[in-house]
C-alpha cells in the first residue's frame, strides 16, 4: 500500500534549503524546527475554541487504543480536580469526569484524585464576612477563624467524590459505565480511600495567613499501598502539621509533591475548557518539550505578552506545576479540559484532546553515521527475515548514512529505531519515508509516534511538500496518524520505474 501526507496541510514549511549544510549544521536546524515559538502561543477560552474530535469510526478508534491500553495498564496517574466542578451548577460535568476517570481504572489505572478546595472556601470566607479572600500577594487568607470552613469545605469534598463513584458503581447515571460492586474476585471494582494524614506539611510563614503550608512529605507507602488494594486515593488541600494542627497546602503543589514522591507516569491537570493554540498552525499544541514549556513561561510574564487573563494565569501556573514535578521524575504531565470524554481522547488515542508536556520526546534521535550501521543491520533483520522488509547490504546502508538520508534513534548505545528520509530529483516535493523500523522491545510505549513525529519535521526542514511510504502489512497506524492512502500515480516517476507490485506495498 502507499500511503500519503501532504505536509503543508497542518505545519509550517521550511524557510531555506538544507543542501549544503554539515551534519551539524542540519541537526541544529532540525532542533530549531522542533522548538515552539511562544509569541505564537496563546491560550484559548472553552467559547472560543471549536473542538476537536478523534479520526476514524469508534472500530478504528477501539483498536488503535490498544497500545495505549497496554501502555498505562498498572500506571499512578494523579488527577488534579479543580473545585468548581463540585458546584451545584456542574454536578453533571463532574460525574461524568468521574465517569471517565472510573474506566481508566476498569482498564488498570491507578488513580490518586486531588480535589481543589480554593474556590469553595474563599467563595465561603468572603460571604461569611471575613474580608477579602485573597492577599495582596495572591495568597488565600486563612486564619484560625476560618478553620471550621476549611474541614467543612474538605468532608464536603470526600463526600462528593465518593458519592459519585458510589453513584457509577449502582449504575446511577444515566449514559454513564455502570460499575460492579467491589468484591475481592474482581481485580476492576474499587473503593474510595480519603485522608488528610496522607500528606504532612509545615507552616508557611505568610502575612495574614495563619494555616497556610507547605508540603512536607507524602505518605507514600500508605498511597502505594491503597492503590494496590484497588483504591481511589482522594486529596485535598488539607494536610497535616507534626504538631496535629490542619494546614491549607494548594491543592496544585499536593498534586504536584504527590506525583513527584509516587514517580507517577502522569500527572494531569483539568482546564475550565482553555487550550494551548499555536496561531500559526490554527490548532491545539498536542504535545510541549519542557524547553518549550519553560520558555512560554517566561514569556508570558513579560509586559504585553498577552497572558494577563485570569484563565491565562491559572493555565499558566498549570504549566508551572507539571515543569516542576517532569524535574521531579513524573514522567509526562497533561493539559486537558474537564469536559466529558476528553480525559480519555487524550489518553487513548491519537490525536488527543489536550496538550501533553514531557521531557525532550526526541532525545537519542539524530542523523545515522557510517559507525551506526552494524546496529542497523541488526534492528532490521528480523523483520527481513520475515519478508516484511527489503533485505538491504551494510554498504547499502552505509552509502545510505554518508547521503545524509538514514536517522537512528539510540538509547544506552542501543539502536532501538530507524528510518530513512529519501528525496528525489525528478519531484523534489516528494520525500519517501522508509526503513521504518521500532525495537520489539520499545514497541506499545509510543516511540512509534515521537519517531514519526520527528521525520515530520525533518522533512519540512528539507522543504518536503508530500511525504509517502510504502507498506506491506502496517498501512492502518500510519492512517490514524494523518495519511492517506495513495496509488501509483502519486509516486516520483523514478519511484514508479522501480516500484515492485509484487510486494503489495
Amino acid at each position: 500500500s502507499i500511503a500519503l501526507r501532504a505536509m503543508t496541510a497542518e505545519l509550517p514549511t521550511a524557510s531555506s534549503s538544507s543542501k549544503g549544510l554539515s551534519y551539524k549544521q542540519l541537526d541544529r536546524r532540525i532542533r530549531a524546527a522542533l522548538q515552539l515559538q511562544p509569541e505564537c502561543l496563546r491560550i484559548v477560552p472553552e467559547a472560543e475554541f471549536d473542538g476537536q474530535q478523534p479520526r476514524g469510526d469508534w472500530l478504528e478508534l477501539f483498536r488503535s487504543s490498544a497500545p495505549y491500553v497496554a501502555m498505562f495498564r498498572g500506571s499512578i496517574m494523579v488527577f488534579h480536580v479543580p473545585g468548581h466542578l463540585l458546584s451545584q451548577e456542574l454536578s453533571g460535568q463532574l460525574e461524568g469526569l468521574m465517569a471517565d476517570i472510573s474506566l481508566c481504572i476498569l482498564l488498570g489505572v491507578r488513580p490518586v484524585i486531588v480535589v481543589s478546595l480554593e474556590d469553595q472556601v474563599s467563595s465561603r470566607l468572603e460571604a461569611e464576612g471575613y474580608g477579602p479572600a485573597y492577599s495582596e500577594e495572591g495568597r488565600i487568607r486563612l486564619n484560625g477563624d476560618g478553620l471550621q470552613i476549611l474541614k467543612q469545605e474538605a468532608g464536603q469534598a470526600f463526600a462528593e467524590i465518593e458519592g459519585v463513584f458510589g453513584r457509577l458503581r449502582r449504575g446511577a447515571l444515566p449514559g454513564a459505565l455502570s460499575l460492579p460492586p467491589r468484591s475481592d474476585d474482581f481485580q476492576g471494582s474499587f473503593s474510595v480511600f480519603a485522608s488528610a494524614h496522607l500528606v504532612a506539611a509545615s507552616r508557611l510563614r505568610a502575612k495574614g495567613s495563619e494555616l497556610l503550608g507547605r508540603v512536607k512529605a507524602v505518605d507514600a507507602a500508605q498511597i502505594q499501598r491503597r492503590l494496590r488494594d484497588a483504591d481511589v486515593v482522594c486529596l485535598t488541600s488539607l494536610a497535616m502539621a507534626s504538631s496535629g494542627e490542619v494546614l491549607f497546602v494548594p491543592s496544585e503543589l499536593v498534586a504536584t509533591e504527590v506525583a513527584k514522591t509516587l514517580g507517577a507516569a502522569k500527572l494531569i491537570f483539568f482546564t475550565r475548557g482553555e487550550r494551548i493554540v499555536d496561531e500559526r498552525r490554527k490548532q491545539v499544541v498536542p504535545t510541549m518539550q519542557v524547553s518549550d514549556a519553560r520558555a512560554l513561561v517566561e514569556y508570558a510574564k513579560q509586559e504585553g505578552s498577552g497572558f494577563q487573563e485570569p484563565y491565562s494565569v491559572q493555565v499558566l501556573g498549570y504549566l508551572e506545576q507539571l515543569l516542576e514535578a517532569l524535574a521531579g521524575g513524573t514522567r509526562r504531565g497533561h493539559l486537558i479540559s474537564a469536559s466529558k470524554g476528553a480525559l480519555l481522547q487524550e489518553l487513548y488515542t491519537t490525536d488527543g484532546s489536550g496538550t501533553l508536556v514531557s521531557k525532550d520526546l526526541y532525545d537519542g534521535i539524530r542523523l545515522a553515521h557510517s559507525r551506526d550501521v552494524a546496529g542497523i543491520l541488526e534492528l532490521i533483520e528480523p523483520l527481513v527475515a520475515r519478508g516484511k522488509l527489503r533485505r538491504r547490504s551494510g554498504k547499502e546502508v552505509e552509502l545510505t548514512c554518508k547521503s545524509r538520508e538514514m536517522f537512528v534513534w539510540q538509547r544506552d548505545q542501543a539502536t532501538i529505531a530507524c528510518a530513512t528520509l529519501q528525496s528525489f530529483s525528478d519531484d523534489p516535493g516528494k520525500a519517501e519515508l522508509g526503513c521504518y523500523v521500532v525495537s520489539p522491545s520499545c514497541r506499545g510505549r509510543g516511540h512509534g509516534a515521537v519517531l514519526l513525529s520527528y521525520m515530520e519535521r525533518v522533512a519540512l526542514v528539507q522543504g518536503v511538500k508530500t511525504l509517502f511510504l510504502l507498506t506491506t502489512q502496517t498501512m492502518q497506524w500510519f492512517v490514524e496518524r494523518g495519511f492517506q492512502e495513495g496509488s501509483l500515480a502519486d509516486l516520483p516517476p523514478s519511484k514508479r520505474d522501480t516500484y515492485d507490485a509484487s510486494r503489495s506495498s
